[in-house]
C-alpha cells in the first residue's frame, strides 16, 4: 500500500521547485491531446459521436475507418477521439460475425434466401451481390446499431452529467495538471466529476471567510486547485447562481509523496503552499479550516488519535474540521474500501 504519510518536510524527497515529468509530451501536444479528449462533452453530442463511429465500424471500408472517423467527426463537429473507439465495434473477433450478419441481411432486403455458410452455397453466389449485400446490410445493421449505442450513451451520460458552468470548472481545474502528465489530469478530471465531495463543498460552503486552510494528506491538491480556480471564477462572473462565494483562504498542503507533489505544484503555482512532509511527525500550522479526507485508515489507531489530537490545538474556536473516512461498520463497502487500497 503506497501511504500518503511517507516522508518529511525538508527531507531529500522534497521536490522542491515545481518541474514538468521527465517522460512526457510536449506542452503543444498534451493541449491538443486535451482538446480532442474533452470536445463536444454535451450529452447529445457524445452520444452523435458514438453513433457515428459505431456506423462507421459496421461500413466495409476496412483501412479507411481513422480517415473517414476524423473527416466526418470535423465535420459534424464531433469527439474525433470517441469517434474512433467507437468505431472498434468491428474488433477481430466481432468482425467476421458482423460481416455474416450484415450480407445475410442484405439477402433478405433484396428477397434471396438466406446464404447457408457451406462452401458450395459460398461458391455459387458473384462478388457483385456479396459487395451489394454487404453495402445494404452494413447501412442498416449500422443504423440499428448506431441507434442502439447512441441512447445507451446518452442515458448514461445525461444521468452523470452536471451543470454546464460546472463542467467549465472541471475543465479548467483539469487542464491545469497538464503539465504533469496525462494521467494526472485524466485523474483529476475523474475525481471531480464522480466524488461528490468537492463540488457539495463549494455549494454548501461552511468555510470561514478568511485565514489558512490546511489540507491533510492532499495528494495531487485537487481540493486547493479547486478552491483556487472557483475563486477566479467567481471573479470572472462566471459561476453557479446560488453558491456562495469562495473565501479567500490561504491555501496550504502536506503530502508524503514527493512525486505526487510535484504534480500538486505544477497546477497550483503560487496559489498555494504544498510540502512534502510525514503527517505523524510533520509540525501544523494554525489554520481555520482543516481537511483530512481519506488518510486516516492509513494510520493504527494511536496514530489516528495523535494526529486529531494535534490538528484540534491548531484549529481555533470557531474553525472548521472536515474528517472522510471509510466506515468500518459499512460490511462489504468496506471491505472493498479496504481491498482497494491494499491493492
Amino acid at each position: 500500500m503506497v501511504s500518503p504519510l511517507a516522508g518529511g518536510a525538508g527531507n531529500a524527497g522534497d521536490p522542491g521547485k515545481p518541474r514538468a515529468p521527465r517522460f512526457r509530451f510536449t506542452r503543444p501536444l498534451l493541449e491538443l491531446l486535451y482538446k480532442l479528449r474533452t470536445a463536444a462533452d454535451s450529452p447529445a453530442r457524445q452520444a452523435a459521436a458514438v453513433a457515428l463511429g459505431v456506423f462507421i465500424g459496421c461500413t466495409p471500408f476496412f483501412g479507411f475507418h481513422l480517415l473517414l472517423c476524423i473527416g466526418l467527426s470535423r465535420l459534424f463537429r464531433l469527439n474525433q477521439i470517441k469517434t474512433y473507439l467507437a468505431s472498434h465495434i468491428s474488433l477481430p473477433l466481432v468482425w467476421p460475425f458482423l460481416v455474416i450478419g450484415e450480407i445475410q441481411v442484405g439477402r433478405w432486403l433484396r428477397g434471396a434466401p438466406f446464404l447457408a455458410l457451406h462452401l458450395a452455397d459460398v461458391r455459387r453466389v458473384s462478388w457483385k451481390h456479396y459487395g451489394i449485400d454487404l453495402l445494404t446490410g452494413s447501412a442498416v445493421v449500422g443504423g440499428v446499431l448506431a441507434l442502439l449505442f447512441a441512447l445507451v450513451t446518452y442515458l448514461l451520460v445525461r444521468r452523470q452529467s452536471k451543470a454546464t458552468i460546472i463542467d467549465s470548472l472541471v475543465d479548467e481545474i483539469s487542464r491545469c495538471y497538464i503539465d504533469a502528465g496525462i494521467f494526472a489530469w485524466e485523474f483529476v478530471r475523474g475525481k471531480l466529476r464522480h466524488d461528490p465531495v468537492y463540488f457539495t463543498l463549494l455549494a454548501r460552503g461552511g468555510l470561514p471567510a478568511s485565514g489558512r486552510l490546511l489540507d491533510l494528506g492532499c495528494g495531487r491538491g485537487i481540493l486547493l486547485t479547486l478552491l483556487a480556480g472557483a475563486r477566479e471564477q467567481s471573479a470572472r462572473g462566471v459561476y453557479p447562481a446560488g453558491w456562495p462565494i469562495p473565501p479567500g483562504l490561504l491555501l496550504h498542503g502536506i503530502e508524503g509523496r514527493p512525486k505526487i507533489v510535484r504534480a500538486a505544484r505544477l497546477a497550483l503555482g503560487e496559489r498555494a503552499t504544498v510540502e512534502v512532509g510525514d503527517l505523524r511527525q510533520t509540525p501544523l500550522p494554525p489554520a481555520e479550516a482543516v481537511f483530512l479526507l481519506d488518510v486516516l485508515h492509513y494510520m493504527s489507531a494511536a496514530e489516528q488519535e495523535e494526529l486529531l489530537d494535534r490538528v484540534a490545538a491548531v484549529v481555533p474556536p470557531g474553525g472548521c474540521f472536515f474528517v472522510r473516512e471509510a466506515d468500518a461498520a459499512a460490511g462489504a463497502a468496506f471491505n472493498r474500501t479496504r481491498m482497494a487500497e491494499w491493492l
